[in-house]
């Protein structure tokens, strides 16, 4: 009888440790994502008067820089954690030292490619009604390496800081309420300029 006792405490243990490390897989995995998102979020406010020169200095830069951070948290929830599924996949394959290397290719890869199609459409559907000269040819590759190296240091950055700041919850909460903010105001210049060009 205590035996049985015994046996069902120990498998109630390991179910218990089963869902701990399962809700704190998917908590890293939700630590890797918000990091990913405020790294390209300050990158984005770094690059930002780099990006408005090749828009020959037609935005402002909180506005452009907040616009930014809207597409990089666009592109997190839309395709992000899929990429940083796929490099975790992808990184099995590889020893301690390459992993960082593994998710810096494949959020170069993956943001590079996002920043080189969205970022000029954007840029250029507020340009083009306001009569000023689109971003095209050497714009757009400049942009487009701008989101590479952009995607490399966030993915590699999330990968590297993840496991510890999954430990401070209220860190991680506190980055994502930062990065959702950032994008909401992203979202409302937008909208202001498409009020009045459109």
């Amino acid at each position: 009888m205590t035996e049985n006792i015994e046996h069902t405490k120990d498998s109630k243990n390991t179910v218990a440790a089963a869902v701990r490390a399962d809700d704190a897989e998917r908590f890293l995995a939700v630590t890797r994502g918000v990091l990913a998102a405020g790294v390209m979020c300050l990158c984005e406010l770094v690059s930002a008067p780099l990006v408005n020169s090749l828009a020959g200095g037609a935005f402002t830069l909180l506005p452009w820089a907040s616009v930014a951070c809207l597409l990089a948290v666009a592109f997190v929830l839309i395709l992000g954690f899929a990429f940083l599924w796929l490099a975790e996949s992808l990184s099995r394959n590889f020893s301690g030292r390459a992993t960082p290397v593994c998710y810096g290719l494949v959020g170069m890869i993956a943001y590079g490619i996002w920043g080189g199609l969205v970022f000029p459409a954007i840029i250029n559907s507020i340009l083009r009604p306001a009569g000023l000269t689109e971003i095209s040819g050497m714009g757009n590759w400049m942009i487009t390496l701008n989101c590479l190296i952009i995607g490399m240091v966030s993915y590699s950055l999330a990968y590297i800081f993840a496991p510890s700041m999954a430990k401070k919850r209220g860190g991680v909460i506190a980055i994502g309420v930062v990065v959702v903010a950032a994008a909401l105001l992203g979202a409302f210049f937008l909208w202001q300029f498409y009020a009045r060009l459109y």
